[in-house]
């Protein structure tokens, strides 16, 4: 073989560092791509809390408005003596100046996925096992009527009563005390605590159950 001369040598380090560079320059695309989609994913994370901020905001002021409206009933009562004949007096006072109230008053549709994805934290997954199992032990039995609940409706008196786990209860926005959550199936319901008035109700709050093996 003969020996290559300078001018070959010379085209083969020019070819060399010609596809050097472009490796280079492929990797550094490679790499501003990842840097990217880095920075994109942290702004849209920005953007959903900021969003989730202002939504649980609008939540937290619309409990606190229904609170005046409960304080203005309680006031327009001649007595505040907790037998269940002020019960139904302070239920109807607050239907009354409810009457026009709709599911998403107040679990409004931006704050809606929010309590969803803080439930699904709560309660999917073996860990999750003796809270899905405490939410759902008063439930009624098979073969028994469902509780049904109404916007501005009393709960059912004497209808079983869901146990709310500490750990999902924590997780929660907070609520003033003449409201309390409670579940429904998998609905979260909206309760006034002394008139038993289904404030609002968000459907499907909970995750499905998790699907039971058949035995072979």
């Amino acid at each position: 073989m003969g020996t290559k001369s300078p001018t070959a040598w010379l085209a083969a380090l020019s070819l060399l560092a010609a596809l050097g560079a472009l490796q280079a320059a492929a990797q550094d695309k490679t790499e501003a791509t990842k840097v990217a989609k880095k920075v994109e994913r942290a702004q849209a994370g920005a953007h959903e809390a900021k969003e989730e901020r202002e939504a649980i905001e609008e939540f937290a002021e619309d409990v606190a408005k229904y609170a005046v409206l409960h304080g203005r009933a309680l006031v327009g009562l001649a007595s505040r003596e907790q037998s269940l004949a002020s019960q139904e007096a302070l239920a109807r006072a607050i239907s009354r100046k409810r009457v026009r109230a709709e599911p998403g008053d107040i679990f409004r549709p931006e704050v809606q996925p929010l309590f969803r994805r803080l439930l699904a934290e709560q309660l999917q997954g073996p860990d999750a096992a003796d809270a899905r199992e405490a939410l759902h032990e008063n439930d009624p039995e098979p073969g028994e009527a469902p509780v049904v609940v109404h916007i501005n409706g009393v709960y059912p008196l004497g209808a079983p009563r869901s146990t709310v786990p500490a750990s999902v209860l924590a997780t929660l926005p907070p609520l003033p005390t003449c409201l309390h959550y409670r579940f429904v199936g998998r609905d979260l319901v909206l309760v006034d605590s002394q008139a038993g008035v289904v404030v609002d109700i968000l459907t499907d709050a909970t995750p499905p159950p998790p699907a039971t093996r058949k035995r072979p």
